[in-house]
């Protein structure tokens, strides 16, 4: 894969944080893993429902929340997956719950 601008929907620079998915604790994180994380997350204490990205691509994830960083290694047709841009507007929302 040819290497992107990596789009962040999102401040970098802010307090990101992902809920464990076994346990429930809140955990610090980076803007990369937080952009990837198929779970809860929260920027500064307030949630977030922004889009989930493949780990490392512009790739829009929309499969269900596993609490999970989302890997693009795990899918055969890269093809079929929708390629987000800065200005793409989010008229789904079937990863959210």
């Amino acid at each position: 894969m040819s290497k992107n601008k990596l789009v962040y929907h999102f401040n970098t620079a802010a307090f990101l944080e992902v809920q464990n998915h076994s346990n429930g604790d809140w955990l610090q994180t980076t803007c990369n893993w937080f952009r990837s994380y198929a779970g809860n997350r929260r920027i500064g204490g307030e949630t977030y429902e922004g889009p989930i990205f493949y780990e490392g691509t512009n790739y829009l994830y929309e499969g269900p929340l596993n609490g999970k960083i989302i890997n693009i290694d795990e899918i055969d047709d890269v093809k079929s997956l929708k390629k987000v841009r800065k200005t793409t507007k989010f008229s789904h929302s079937n990863e959210w719950a």
